[in-house]
């Protein structure tokens, strides 16, 4: 019997999205729930692209050494 209460209990979910900072529930024509949630997403996306382009810079610096070091050895030798 408890059962069949819990099915006619149960509530629909309306159609609906997640704000991509906080999780919020939202309309789903929007993406976010505030500015405030925009503003810390776009803050988040630029240190994440300053950061893999650092790691790129970083990985040219170490390959260029790494060549560097192999024709400073063929030239000696």
């Amino acid at each position: 019997m408890a059962r069949s209460k819990k099915r006619r209990d149960h509530k629909v979910l309306v159609n609906h999205r997640h704000c991509m900072t906080c999780g919020r529930a939202i309309p789903p024509d929007r993406e976010f729930c505030s500015e405030e949630c925009k503003r810390r997403y776009e803050e988040a996306r630029m240190r994440e692209r300053r950061m893999r382009k650092m790691l790129w810079i970083i990985y040219a610096v170490m390959i260029g050494a790494l060549l560097i070091m192999i024709l400073i050895r063929a030239i000696v030798h």
